[in-house]
């Protein structure tokens, strides 16, 4: 590992003896439990939330305010057992929610230009955890305000996906692309305080790759105003996974072993590849308009990872399809005009086009294409459940 790895790591993994342990949280699932190890596992159980102290904490809250038991133990967790500090801060959390309405939160630039910003969800990790991945190398959108916006779209859409008793998201960011630009504590802060104040507990784990030594700059900025158990859950690796003959020393893989599913492993890695390579980095686009469009058909998990992905059935493909010719008949109107969703179909035929560009560019190690919006257990769940796609899909410009 480079020199500027080894900085970055050691001033955050401080007090961090089980650096690469699965992060864990309260309402654990079977297959959690039996994944959890170590100080993480034992942390977390060594220290229960009561009812008594939800108890205590609703007592407190606001008139008219309602929270649901994980949610207060979240806040409990995070202000480690102050239940006035859980309250106060669940308040003013709850205010905000009541005020910014952060679940109906569009990010308008991304549906005015799919190639705003590149931070959505690709995936499962192998405790059920969304992953969010961003690269800053594909991103074009620097502006403030739509940054903040697509960063509430994201963090409550992989709320919304994620299976019950997961509370948890891991965040994967490939800092290609970072410059003079990027270098920015205000956005950088502004994460970190949304973070903190209203989304406490749901990081599980967040893999920085490939920062830059201009990074180190943007760090020493805002490294103060991280919280110590953000510190515990932050790995910072270089990007060693460029060629196929490298991936059996490579430590960006071996981290990523340690959480994904070989299929996700292998669809990160060729996607930071191929964002990499000027030739295909431009055709990246990510469009929230094609997706609505193709979860309805059910084509965005075409089979071809059948007998790949334990998570990944298609059976449903044909019914789904079915189900498009419905809403495309049921979509036009008495006078010819096409429905809101349809509207979008000059978009998602870019997209495709960009997908289709890239996908036949890049090849594969099994020579099936890469599907840019995801992998195939992501993709299987949009097939069956489109809705997780709203209001993103049919925000308009």
């Amino acid at each position: 590992m480079s020199q500027v790895y080894r900085d970055l790591q050691a001033s955050s993994e401080s007090d961090a003896s089980a650096a690469h342990e699965p992060p864990s949280w309260s309402v654990s699932t079977a297959t959690d439990a039996s994944t959890r190890s170590g100080s993480a596992a034992a942390a977390a159980d060594s220290n229960p939330v009561s009812e008594e102290q939800i108890a205590n904490v609703r007592s407190q809250l606001q008139a008219g305010f309602q929270a649901d038991d994980a949610t207060i133990r979240r806040f409990v967790r995070a202000t480690g057992g102050n239940l006035a500090l859980s309250a106060k801060r669940l308040n003013t959390t709850l205010a905000w929610r009541a005020q910014v309405k952060p679940e109906q939160v569009v990010c308008n630039a991304c549906a005015r230009d799919g190639r705003s910003h590149y931070m959505h969800l690709i995936g499962f990790c192998k405790v059920g955890r969304p992953i969010i991945y961003s690269c800053l190398e594909v991103a074009r959108n620097k502006v403030f305000e739509d940054n903040k916006a697509h960063m509430l779209q994201t963090f409550e859409w992989a709320i919304k996906c994620m299976p019950p008793g997961v509370e948890q998201w891991i965040w994967v960011c490939d800092f290609k692309g970072f410059g003079m630009a990027d270098v920015n504590p205000k956005l950088a802060k502004l994460f970190l305080d949304i973070s903190a104040e209203y989304y406490p507990e749901r990081l599980g784990l967040f893999l920085v790759v490939d920062a830059p030594s201009l990074f180190g700059m943007l760090w020493r900025a805002i490294s103060g105003f991280v919280d110590p158990k953000t510190y515990k859950k932050i790995r910072f690796l270089p990007f060693d996974a460029s060629r196929s003959d490298k991936l059996a020393k490579s430590s960006l893989k071996a981290e990523m072993d340690l959480h994904f599913d070989p299929v996700t492993t292998a669809w990160l890695i060729r996607e930071m590849n191929e964002n990499r390579d000027k030739a295909k980095a431009p055709l990246k686009l990510y469009n929230m308009y094609s997706m609505y469009e193709q979860a309805l058909g059910g084509e965005l998990c075409d089979g071809h990872e059948l007998g790949h992905h334990n998570n990944c059935h298609h059976g449903h493909l044909q019914e789904h399809k079915q189900h498009k010719q419905q809403t495309q008949v049921a979509a036009v109107t008495a006078d010819g005009s096409t429905a809101a969703v349809g509207s979008s179909s000059v978009v998602a035929a870019a997209t495709n086009d960009a997908t289709d560009a890239a996908s036949s560019a890049s090849g594969s190690a099994d020579s099936q294409p890469h599907n840019l919006l995801g992998t195939p257990a992501l993709l299987h769940t949009f097939n069956m459940r489109p809705d997780l796609l709203l209001p993103q899909a049919t925000a308009s410009g």
